[in-house]
């Protein structure tokens, strides 16, 4: 998504831009220029939701309380918003009080539905959705999806389905940015956020099947603005620096073995401790979505692997955009870490 498409305003927290003179009631997003119009979606700004929390192996869940803030929109691959923690957790680890949900709901993810031309979801979505489940079938059609059988067949999909592809979907987003966090330990609290919890919603009322379950995670609230705004908020004279920090914060999550193929401007946040002073020498970069990843694997070659992040191109990502948005006000000279010799990298 270009992030020439959105006219912003600043936001405190996550990786998505809340669009400026749109009512967010009718209007859940734009892109390209394209009006995504959703339904109304269960996450108001008031409402109280129960979820549970899974920690420690064993795993143990157990019910946190947290009230809606703000719905961040619009929603793309998941459901962000700031949320208040209420009751049922305590926890050491700062902004715990005040945080970041973001759940992967394929229901009222727009993004994620007109990406795969899925129409919005309805009550009769829903009811479609609940025969398929109950009688057995999304199980199998998972099962099937994941042993590749015959499910190209485009007469073989419907409305169920569809909202059965979805959710699986969904799951692996999830799955992916835990599975990032985790590895990303040592970065929390400084270049990406502090994971403070996996969570669970129940999306469906009275119903314990997993195929009605949401998964989400609780994040650390970061307060600041958008790299993609840095000329709207920062001074001239901070930019070089806040672009090769923010280059630099790309670098350190590869050397731990992860290719982000989500890497873009407005998901990478200047954090700042004074907002009255937005420009101050004490911001700090913070690199957010994390839910589009793959991982370096145990036995892959250190040529495969140089082939895959050449090709992916991170740096360049932050780096040739940012020197282009800017106008040529900052400078980018590539680290070519990860440079291919191969004839797919060197006729890119």
């Amino acid at each position: 998504m270009h992030d020439d498409v959105y006219s912003c305003q600043i936001n405190p927290d996550v990786s998505i831009l809340k669009v400026n003179a749109l009512p967010s009631t009718d209007i859940d997003c734009i892109r390209l220029g394209r009006l995504i119009e959703t339904p109304s979606s269960p996450y108001e700004e008031g409402k109280t939701l129960n979820v549970s929390v899974t920690e420690g192996v064993p795993p143990n869940k157990r019910a946190i309380q947290l009230q809606i803030l703000r719905p961040i929109q619009p929603y793309t691959l998941s459901c962000v918003m700031e949320v208040k923690v209420l009751a049922g957790f305590s926890s050491t680890k700062k902004q715990a009080k005040h945080a970041i949900l973001k759940l992967y709901d394929w229901r009222y993810a727009a993004q994620l539905r007109q990406d795969h031309k899925v129409d919005p979801w309805t009550p009769d979505h829903e009811a479609k959705y609940r025969a398929f489940v109950e009688t057995g079938d999304a199980a199998k059609f998972i099962s099937a999806l994941e042993d590749d059988d015959d499910t190209d067949d485009p007469q073989l999909w419907d409305t169920a389905r569809d909202e059965t592809f979805l959710y699986d979907y969904c799951r692996d987003l999830h799955s992916c940015e835990v599975e990032a966090y985790s590895r990303l330990q040592n970065l929390q609290g400084r270049n990406i956020p502090q994971f403070l919890a996996d969570v669970t919603f129940n999306a469906f009322p009275m119903q314990k099947n997993a195929f009605f379950q949401v998964r989400g995670i609780l994040l650390e609230l970061i307060t600041g603005y958008s790299l993609a705004d840095l000329a709207k908020y920062a001074h001239p004279s901070s930019w070089q620096r806040i672009c090769d920090e923010a280059i630099h914060t790309i670098n350190l999550i590869s050397n731990h073995g992860v290719l982000n193929e989500d890497v873009k401007t407005r998901n990478v946040l200047v954090r700042t401790h004074d907002d009255n002073n937005k420009d101050s020498e004490d911001c700090e970069v913070v690199t957010i979505d994390f839910a589009q990843c793959r991982f370096r694997e145990m036995n892959q070659s250190e040529a495969d692997w140089r082939h895959e992040k050449c090709r992916q191109d991170e740096e360049g990502a932050i780096g040739y955009v940012m020197a282009h948005k800017l106008n040529g006000a900052v400078e980018y000279t590539p680290s070519y870490r990860f440079q291919c010799t191969c004839t797919k990298c060197t006729t890119i």
